[in-house]
């Protein structure tokens, strides 16, 4: 498992709301509160610091290398929203509500966005906790709709 990868499904459903670049490093805020505030301090987002950056760019839903635009021309738009990505290897193509982020680079960092650094297993945790709790409820939902 690669982390720079599945970090994308991890955060399905969280928007890309800031970025910054300075030379080959991108970081980005994610902003997803309900995984967030089940980590202390209290806070909505994560922060995704992308190093060696070789590529990033934008293309709309056509995928065509003829749409492509930066994240920060995207960002001017709208907040992308992560949906998921079947990559396996670099680059990563990652489906967004905005069309595709496509992201090659090196090595990536994580933390909280009041400062903290944080391990992808904490966040990979917090959503699994997440997700199960959430089909619980889903299941006792349908069984107490069908008593």
């Amino acid at each position: 498992m690669d982390a720079r990868i599945q970090i994308w499904n991890v955060l399905h459903d969280g928007e890309i709301t800031v970025i910054s670049e300075d030379g080959d490093t991108l970081t980005m805020f994610v902003s997803i509160p309900y995984l967030r505030r089940r980590l202390k301090p209290s806070g909505d987002s994560f922060v995704l610091t992308l190093t060696g950056v070789r590529h990033a760019e934008c293309r709309d839903f056509s995928g065509s290398a003829s749409s492509a635009s930066s994240l920060r021309q995207e960002l001017e738009i709208g907040s992308p929203e992560i949906l998921k990505t079947e990559s396996e290897s670099m680059p990563v193509t990652v489906d967004t509500t905005m069309g595709q982020l496509i992201l090659d680079f090196q090595s990536i960092w994580f933390a909280l966005d009041t400062g903290q650094p944080i391990e992808y297993e904490s966040i990979e945790r917090v959503c699994e906790e997440y997700w199960t709790e959430w089909q619980a409820r889903a299941e006792q939902a349908r069984r107490g709709t069908s008593a």
